[in-house]
């Protein structure tokens, strides 16, 4: 397959990368799962879904919290595609594809702005929150989002994809089942005090700038929290219903529903067996924070697509279902497949403790077909370095060595 002239000058990016790494419904309704979850008291309204900008002004600026494995990577894709196809100016790391992590965000972290612009509109790269200094770096109007899924789900595909990375699941790389294990006796893996673990307990609620180290002390002040979250965030996607929430954000941010289409992206291979349920109670008891978290924000957002309208709700869905078959079924060669009969271009990055699989294009698409194709399975690190390049001319600048 041949790439685009574009994108083939950045294509060291996933080479780059990985050096680097190694360094560091029928009518909706809630399912009696996801029944909302209710705190002691009254959940504040959300706010509006009114857009934000003023007419004739163009779209707001764009702030994407990327959680990890929570279907964050999919949803930057359509940010970045958005963003390339109206020149917004890309909030990018100075160093790498990460601003930081797992430090908390800072303005020092961002490359400076490229001559001739004067304020950036889109930050979607992995950071851990800091309310204070997104806002002062991203100008009003900016919509706030982020996305969050079942913590359960979460957790388990945080721990296989990170086996090799998080210091309180490296010991467990060769256990036969090495989930179980930790659960069983987490203390003696996990050590809260070192940040790099961050993501080994409540990953989602880390990622949101929280750091409950503990369960017991969350009833006093954990409300207030999660009150401030949902001032902050415009919208707060849920996984499970990806469809839905792309059609709330598209409100949000004045997009078309073309530009809405995807494929999941960074989706691993694995055999689906369903967890046994004390492994999912023990997996729950060890996340308390993200599992309310979770409800709670759920809650939130079944009270904006009720807001948004059911009716009108089941009938964009249909509309949008029947353009994702159709852009499917126009590009892809066919299911997602592993690295090894992945094209070299579009191969995404494989971090050792599982496969992850990417996607092939069909041949003969036309040049424009081709390009919009070819960037909607286009792996996170090979697009991030694109438009990098793209935007300074430069390719980016790998981690400085110790």
């Amino acid at each position: 397959m041949e790439m685009p002239e574009d994108v083939r000058e950045s294509e060291s990016g996933r080479d780059v990368a990985e050096k680097e790494v190694k360094l560091q419904s029928e009518r909706l309704k809630i399912n009696p799962r996801e029944k909302p979850f209710h705190l002691h008291q009254k959940i504040p309204s959300p706010p509006s879904l009114t857009k934000l900008w003023v007419s004739g002004k163009g779209s707001p600026n764009v702030f994407f919290l990327k959680t990890h494995k929570t279907g964050s990577s999919t949803m930057q894709n359509i940010l970045f595609r958005a963003g390339e196809r109206r020149n917004w100016t890309v909030a990018f790391p100075r160093y790498s594809y990460q601003f930081a992590y797992p430090e908390p965000f800072s303005r020092d972290f961002v490359e400076d702005l490229p001559p001739r612009a004067d304020r950036f509109n889109l930050l979607c790269s992995h950071t851990r929150l800091d309310v204070g200094e997104v806002q002062a770096l991203m100008h009003p109007p900016t919509v706030f989002l982020t996305i969050l899924r079942d913590p359960v789900q979460t957790f388990e595909s945080v721990f296989h994809y990170y086996q090799n990375m998080v210091p309180a699941f490296q010991s467990l790389s060769n256990h036969s089942s090495p989930l179980p294990a930790f659960l069983e006796a987490s203390s003696h893996y996990y050590n809260a005090e070192d940040i790099s673990n961050g993501l080994a307990r409540n990953p989602m609620t880390f990622d949101l700038g929280l750091n409950p180290s503990g369960e017991e002390g969350l009833s006093s002040w954990w409300p207030r929290e999660l009150e401030r979250l949902n001032r902050t965030f415009q919208l707060v996607m849920i996984a499970e219903h990806f469809d839905e929430s792309l059609l709330l954000a598209q409100e949000l941010l004045g997009l078309d529903m073309d530009e809405l289409v995807y494929v999941r992206l960074n989706v691993r291979h694995k055999e689906e067996e369903p967890m046994a349920k004390e492994l999912v109670e023990k997996i729950q008891a060890w996340n308390q924070a993200d599992v309310q978290l979770y409800r709670f924000f759920q809650s939130v957002f079944w009270r904006k697509v009720e807001h948004y309208g059911y009716v009108r709700m089941k009938r964009e869905l249909a509309a949008f279902r029947a353009l994702l078959r159709e852009t499917a079924a126009k590009c892809l060669a066919g299911e997602p497949v592993g690295p090894e009969i992945t094209a070299d271009e579009l191969r995404p990055w494989q971090p050792g403790s599982v496969t992850i699989l990417g996607y092939n294009l069909k041949p003969n698409l036309t040049s424009s077909q081709h390009r919009d194709c070819f960037r909607m399975v286009l792996p996170e690190l090979q697009y991030h370095a694109y438009l990098y390049y793209r935007q300074y001319g430069r390719d980016m600048r790998p981690l400085p060595t110790v």
